[in-house]
């Protein structure tokens, strides 16, 4: 199963946790409680033992899940 992790902007491992799919991973990054006006956390994917950009956010909160 694919390891999600999520990195603030000094590189910063927050959390980390494995999901299905990317959809189930998104919605979790989504949950992840940082500052409205924070710019530069960002998901990454372990592919193949590199860790990928995966989405970053670009400040706001959006607490809707994917469909």
């Amino acid at each position: 199963m694919p390891r999600y992790r999520v990195i603030d902007p000094d590189q910063n491992v927050i959390d980390e946790k494995e999901f299905a799919d990317d959809t189930k991973a998104y919605d979790w990054f989504k949950t992840i409680e940082v500052p409205d006006d924070s710019l530069g956390y960002a998901m990454q994917v372990d592919m193949d033992g590199e860790w990928t950009r995966f989405e970053i956010n670009d400040g706001g909160t959006n607490t809707s899940p994917s469909a």
